[in-house]
């Protein structure tokens, strides 16, 4: 790999997807072999600064790399999927790849550097469309991230989390332009999936909430095998919209990792939230662990830590 830079980790995040694949069965693909890992957090070798990985690695020539819309890359590879990743103690990584952390108030922060890349993908290339009500369900990170991108745009956000002390938590940290619902949304001018899963729940609950005409946003991806278990002609003849928003580009004259950065960098509360819990990076069963459980802190988020 030429141009390369070796970054010291300090800390990575455990991605949903990677978790969905660490719990075993998993029905989907994998490359062969996988690394997982792709939210890192170190220290570049060379500069000594605190960097983050934007871990998406395109050919850099096609018909979509050339419109900034990497995501789509035919010839895609991905730093904690079919690269070495963040589970070890160093990762060499493109030096295009290696993003400075300005400075926050944890440099750990920026292992949501890829979550909120994502988010602001979803608001700023799925959703050219005049400002209303937007609603999100999912309580996790994605979430999160695109509860605060729709909030700063100019979104009216609402916010469904089922679960009391998740949606105890965020009523803390979450801005007022946020409203957070325990129920059921109210009617929507756009919904956001932001939980996705093994199961079509979360896309029937947006597809309940979105008004006639409205548009129904999908962030990432549901596990192998999920079908749509609603009649399509109930969709299409209320004129919804299905939108799919995967990963995040480098579009339009922005790029989405670097400027999901940039939203960290002004701070907040739900920042040091989602990276609360840490793990060493031996104590990874443990981490898995602590996702499943029942407690109400189960985490948000697993970081496991380096022990450089």
């Amino acid at each position: 790999m030429s141009d390369t830079t070796i970054v010291e980790i300090r800390c990575t995040g455990v991605c949903g997807s990677d978790v969905a694949k660490l719990n075993q069965p998993w029905q989907g693909r994998l490359p062969e072999p996988w690394y997982p890992g792709h939210e890192i957090v170190g220290i570049d070798t060379e500069t000594g600064d605190w960097v983050a990985v934007d871990p998406l690695v395109p050919c850099r020539s096609c018909h979509y790399c050339d419109r900034g819309h990497v995501h789509l890359c035919p010839e895609l590879r991905r730093i904690g999927w079919d690269l070495p990743g963040g589970l070890a103690d160093a990762v060499r990584v493109p030096r295009d790849n290696v993003v400075p952390l300005p400075h926050l108030h944890d440099p750990v922060h920026g292992v949501l550097a890829d979550p909120m890349a994502v988010a602001l993908h979803g608001i700023r290339c799925g959703l050219r469309m005049p400002l209303g009500r937007l609603g999100v369900i999912g309580g996790g990170v994605i979430g999160v991230c695109t509860a605060i991108c729709a909030a700063e745009a100019g979104w009216d956000v609402h916010m469904l989390v089922r679960e009391p002390s998740r949606s105890h938590q965020l009523s803390y940290v979450l801005d007022s332009r946020v409203n957070l619902h325990s129920a059921d949304l109210p009617p929507c001018d756009v919904v956001v999936d932001a939980a996705s899963g093994d199961c079509d729940s979360p896309i029937r609950q947006a597809l309940g909430a979105v008004r006639d005409g409205g548009t129904v946003l999908v962030q990432n991806a549901y596990a192998p095998r999920v079908h749509l278990s609603v009649p399509l002609r109930d969709v299409f003849r209320r004129s919804i919209t299905l939108r799919g928003s995967f990963s995040y580009c480098r579009a339009d004259g922005h790029d989405d990792f670097r400027d999901g950065i940039d939203v960290l960098a002004k701070g907040g509360d739900w920042a040091a939230l989602m990276t609360r819990d840490r793990f060493p990076l031996s104590d990874l069963p443990q981490g898995l662990a602590a996702l499943k459980s029942g407690s109400r802190h189960r985490p948000f988020k697993v970081l496991l830590t380096s022990d450089i």
